[in-house]
């Protein structure tokens, strides 16, 4: 098709570019390596403050895991995808770059410097905890201690997985991965939402597809969509 032929191009030349821009000294283990101690650690902080929860207590992690996934959904699609006044810089990033190195006919990523424009910029699993803060406390001071523990966990951990599946829906040519139940729907349901036409109305859940579904803005795709996805010669 001549619109996957050009988007293909251009997709590739914006490639070239930005990698070219990428400062000498960006490492992607280096990226990647911050993301998960950080993460990580706050998650094992999390469960070493943690004293005899109750099963209550857990049961925290459903409405916090629904709250997540809403949040993720409207931030996705109302702040990622539409300029906003104060929020102009995420929204450049994302469709400026990161919509356009990965489309969804390049959807692949080659090289730790392409991780550059796959993950999110350092400093955003910081700002996610330390939003996550306040409201971790406001539970812990109306719920119990533990309770503000597992609800700032239980955020941590959704981020992760968020950048875990995020990461996993930009693996092509992965036979096992488009077999794995749920995996796949997930890396699916991402080929779509990655092709410029569709990018901002459709498939904004990176996890469970459960506002999506809810909201009436999931699409999704022939399970032979990653075929087409060729790799540059």
């Amino acid at each position: 098709m001549k619109y996957d032929e050009d988007v293909r191009a251009r997709s590739y030349q914006f490639r070239d570019d930005y990698v070219a821009a990428t400062p000498p000294w960006y490492r992607g283990e280096l990226h990647l390596g911050f993301t998960l101690l950080f993460t990580g650690g706050v998650i094992g902080y999390c469960f070493t403050q943690l004293h005899a929860p109750t099963l209550a207590e857990w049961m925290a992690v459903i409405p916090l895991f629904l709250f997540g996934n809403w949040a993720e959904w409207a931030a996705h699609r109302y702040v990622l995808h539409r300029p906003t006044k104060h929020f102009s810089m995420i929204y450049k990033r994302h469709c400026a770059v990161h919509h356009r190195f990965f489309t969804h006919v390049t959807l692949e990523y080659k090289g730790q410097r392409h991780w550059r424009a796959l993950l999110f910029p350092p400093f955003a699993p910081v700002a996610f905890v330390l939003a996550a803060v306040p409201f971790a406390l406001f539970i812990g001071y109306v719920f119990s201690r533990n309770a503000g523990y597992i609800a700032l966990l239980t955020m941590a951990a959704y981020y992760l997985m968020y950048e875990g599946l995020h990461t996993l829906s930009h693996v092509t040519d992965s036979p096992l991965l488009d077999r794995v139940p749920f995996v796949n729907t997930v890396r699916r349901l991402h080929v779509t939402h990655h092709d410029p036409e569709l990018m901002a109305t459709q498939n904004f859940n990176l996890t469970f597809p459960i506002c999506d579904t809810l909201f009436g803005t999931r699409r999704d795709a022939p399970r032979t969509a990653r075929e087409p996805l060729a790799r540059r010669p």
